[in-house]
């Protein structure tokens, strides 16, 4: 499905769309965006290709690329792109720039952390530029809190 405008609320691939995602626990704000809504062992799901997210809640789903301005992200995985501000809220972050905001849990795996706020999770790997660490875990098993 391509949509141009609107609101996207219906299971298929939206392609050059601006407005607004409705999807399962996801609302949420995004334009130029490329994205499949898909419904998978009962979970509402959505593959993010690429666009700019402008703020809302995104819960489960896959970020491959794009640019994330504000919102809360709850449960996803992160392959790469750029995240400005807003609250991460579980799941594994892969690869990509994280410039601003405050990460409350899950799993870093690789990527840049340019700066802001770390409260608790995993940092397996990747780079840390600047930031205040509150809590979790160092991959080596040094704990920085």
């Amino acid at each position: 499905m391509s949509e141009k405008t609107g609101i996207a609320c219906e299971e298929g691939r939206y392609e050059n769309f601006t407005g607004i995602i409705m999807w399962g626990g996801t609302e949420g704000v995004v334009e130029n965006a490329c994205f499949v809504l898909a419904e998978c062992f009962g979970l509402k799901l959505i593959t993010f290709y690429f666009g700019t997210w402008v703020n809302g809640i995104w819960e489960d789903g896959i970020w491959e690329k794009g640019y994330w301005k504000d919102g809360t992200l709850v449960d996803g995985i992160w392959k790469g792109g750029t995240w400005k501000d807003g609250v991460w809220d579980g799941g594994v972050w892969w690869d990509g720039t994280w410039m601003n905001g405050i990460w409350k849990s899950g799993e870093w795996r690789g990527g840049t952390w340019k700066g802001d706020t770390w409260k608790s999770g995993r940092w397996k790997n990747g780079i840390w530029e600047n930031g205040v660490w509150h809590g979790g875990v160092w991959e080596n098993g040094i704990r920085l809190d």
